[in-house]
């Protein structure tokens, strides 16, 4: 059986749903709930509990003969996500989506119109001091206008007030929205529905477990991601640098629909367009086995593509990443398996380990191999110095969802596949190192030379900051400390501010022999 996990956390609270089915498209199986220790850093007790349950879930499936198939973990406060993801690469859990609550939301927003046969939806997302009126496409998940404000203190029904005067405009704007879909983080949406039900002639709805919500919603994108990935771009593409706000028209013009029930709990579900009495699939009681929470995923669904990282340029690292693309180094590390060999078959190999002894013939062949191994070192060594700081102390980087492509940009005539990844500051790479708040976009066209001094056209980050609505566009840039003789690299440091960051990398790259244009690839980053 295929199993889907998502889980969410905060500070005092870890919420784990599991769901079958490779696309979460199933039963439920199992949700719970975990409580975090009053004692002590609540932030780390709630990492802790989260790498518990991804540790447990993985040896609970392998012994309950399942398949975990993708996991995705949310928060509520992002104070621990930085702890969160160090941890993740400590314990070295490959696999685990960080999705952010906003996207979240906006997956579990995408599932509920798809399941109620809708073309739009407009989703109300609020948290303790930010609100955030979306509009998301159903038929690709496309947050495709997006509109954010600062909210004032919820007693006194200002809270709701407030939310009133937002989803009013969507009638006065003759919007494409069919219904509303109210979802919380960190808030308590229940007493919300009343005064926005007045405030709007569209329907309003939210999810029948609201606490659950967003645990169901990471796993949902994880489940999809490679849907949900690429179109998230629209998001990046549609945005109106400096307003916080996306430009609708920019985007085609199907967006995210909301239900036509506007009741909760009643017939319509957030989870399932069938009334309880007719979704009654058999519920498998959870076995023991899968008493943790998250892993698996991303990488996996996205990674039929050969994911490289910035380090796999180098000749003898081509593999660091958690995909199955390491078919090239293994080829390179066959001298290894020859000593293994020799003994158990062939005496005049079993002579090659022991150059001392070995006959005229035998020190000829033990002096060719013994050459080889010191050159082999030295390779990995002298591409690591020509990018400083890349090394043993470099910190976490966090690789965009998947390659691009620039056509015609090898010398052959092929394409090239680029890796890109950013780096959370502060941090000492890619030089000069990105500062507290900064982002730092590295972008690396596997096989080229190096790049011309002058790009003709711009290779552009465009970034928004989820948290904060901060948004940008940035063109990457050569540096004369960073791969020189190639391939060619570009990079840019960004005051992107802490928070969830969304990117997308595309534009033009000018080699020393060619210049190409880089499909799109989407990245996101959790700045602390």
């Amino acid at each position: 059986m295929d199993i889907v996990l998502g889980v969410s956390m905060a500070p005092r609270t870890v919420r784990l749903v599991a769901i079958e089915g490779q696309n979460a498209d199933g039963v439920t199986v199992e949700q719970e709930e975990f409580a975090v220790g009053a004692a002590g850093n609540s932030a780390a007790g709630a990492v802790d509990q989260v790498i518990d349950a991804i540790i447990g879930s993985r040896e609970g499936v392998l012994e309950g003969g399942h398949r975990l198939t993708s996991t995705g973990v949310t928060w509520s406060d992002p104070a621990g996500v930085g702890a969160l993801r160090d941890a993740i690469a400590t314990y070295e859990l490959g696999g685990v989506m960080l999705v952010a609550p906003l996207l979240a939301a906006a997956a579990l927003a995408q599932t509920v119109g798809y399941a109620l046969g809708y073309e739009r939806l407009a989703m109300l997302f609020v948290e303790p001091a930010n609100a955030t009126l979306a509009v998301v496409e159903i038929a690709d998940g496309s947050i495709v206008d997006l509109h954010r404000r600062q909210t004032g203190d919820a007693r006194a029904g200002g809270l709701a007030a407030e939310l009133a005067t937002m989803v009013s405009g969507l009638d006065a704007r003759g919007s494409r929205a069919d219904g509303v879909f109210l979802i919380g983080c960190g808030t308590d949406i229940v007493p919300l529905k009343s005064t926005l039900d007045v405030a709007t002639s569209l329907p309003v709805t939210g999810p029948e477990e609201p606490d659950m919500a967003l645990a169901r919603g990471a796993a949902l994108a994880s489940a999809n991601a490679p849907l949900f990935a690429s179109s998230t771009a629209a998001l990046a593409y549609a945005l109106d640098p400096g307003t916080g706000e996306l430009n609708p028209p920019a985007i085609s013009p199907t967006y995210l629909d909301a239900w036509d029930n506007a009741d909760f709990g009643t017939d319509a579900r957030a989870y399932s367009a069938v009334p309880d009495e007719d979704d009654k699939p058999p519920r498998r009681p959870w076995s023991v086995l899968l008493a943790g929470s998250a892993l698996a995923a991303i990488v996996a669904a996205i990674g039929g593509v050969v994911l490289v990282t910035l380090a796999s340029d180098r000749p003898g690292s081509d593999v660091h990443h958690n995909s199955g693309v390491s078919v090239a180094t293994p080829g390179v590390q066959l001298p290894a398996p020859p000593p293994q060999a020799p003994p158990p078959s062939n005496p005049p190999q079993a002579q090659l380990p022991g150059p001392s002894p070995a006959p005229a013939p035998g020190p000829s062949e033990v002096a060719a191999p013994a050459p080889a191994p010191a050159p082999a070192p030295a390779p990995d060594a002298a591409p690591a110095a020509a990018a400083p700081g890349f090394g043993p102390d470099t910190p976490p980087t966090q690789d965009f969802m998947y390659p691009s492509i620039g056509s015609n940009c090898l010398a052959d005539g092929t394409s090239a596949i680029a890796t890109a990844l950013s780096v959370a500051g502060p941090a000492k790479i890619p030089a000069p190192g990105p500062g507290p708040g900064q982002t730092a976009y590295v972008f690396t066209a596997v096989g080229t030379p190096g790049p011309a001094e002058v790009q003709k056209l711009p290779l552009n980050v465009t970034w928004v900051n989820l948290t904060t609505g901060k948004s940008g566009t940035v063109a990457l840039q050569p540096r004369p400390d960073i791969n020189p003789e190639g391939p060619t690299t570009l990079s840019a440091i960004v005051d992107t501010g802490s928070g969830s960051i969304m990117s997308t990398i595309f534009g033009q790259v000018t080699t020393k022999e060619k210049q190409c244009q880089f499909l799109p690839t989407i990245g996101s980053t959790v700045v602390p």
